[in-house]
């Protein structure tokens, strides 16, 4: 399976959709939620371990506390990572890599 461009922005919407309720609520929340949803894209395309490394660095970068990273944990793994199949997740895995390559 290949993705084009314009499915992998509608893919990348729906993945960040679950954080537009909370990032609408100030300027400072979006820019939240835009930095999380990038964050979050980049590590699940990655591996599994990108992943872990990601709350690694929201906690000690971001300076965020478990307690705060606990809802966000919850919102990808039941609400973001869900959009993506593991075919779609795939592709993406090989439309990077292809893209680093050049």
């Amino acid at each position: 399976m290949t993705m084009s461009q314009a499915e992998v922005q509608v893919l990348f919407r729906q993945f960040g959709a679950p954080l537009a309720q909370y990032a609408s609520t100030s300027p400072d929340r979006q820019e939240l939620a835009d930095m999380l949803v990038t964050n979050l894209w980049t590590a699940m395309i990655a591996d599994p371990q990108m992943e872990e490394e990601t709350w690694s660095v929201l906690k000690t970068q971001a300076h965020l506390s478990d307690e705060q990273l606990e809802p966000i944990r919850e919102v990808y793994y039941q609400q973001m990572r869900p959009t993506v199949s593991e075919e779609q997740l795939a592709a993406l895995r090989l439309r990077y890599k292809a893209h680093e390559n050049v």
